[in-house]
């Protein structure tokens, strides 16, 4: 039997799974990163809470607050979070995919 092929097609199935979990966990990775981002953590520029763009919710950004509370830096970096996530997730995944060696398979000399 072909093992190698069968390992290929597991670990497909493995990195087409965890896809479609991460797809399934994203939505609640931005749901907590905006906690960090509105009005009484971090403040960060143009957080609109609800989405309406009236920017008329207690949480959304308050430019009345002091400058010491918004760190531009730390905002883009929890706005980068989520894809650097799925790239490193999808970057490990099509290279654990790609390796010839299996978790079962033995060196050949």
């Amino acid at each position: 039997m072909n093992k190698s092929g069968q390992m290929v097609m597991v670990n497909l199935l493995i990195l087409v799974m965890t896809i479609l979990i991460l797809v399934a966990i994203i939505p609640i990775l931005q749901a907590v990163l905006g906690v960090a981002k509105q009005s009484d953590n971090l403040n960060c520029p143009d957080y609109d809470y609800d989405g309406d763009g009236a920017f008329n919710h207690p949480l959304d950004f308050n430019s009345t607050l002091e400058d010491t509370r918004t760190d531009r830096i730390t905002c883009i970096a929890i706005g980068l979070y989520v894809p650097y996530i799925v790239l490193a997730i999808l970057i490990a995944g099509v290279t654990h995919l790609m390796s010839r060696r299996g978790p079962y398979e033995q060196d050949s000399f």
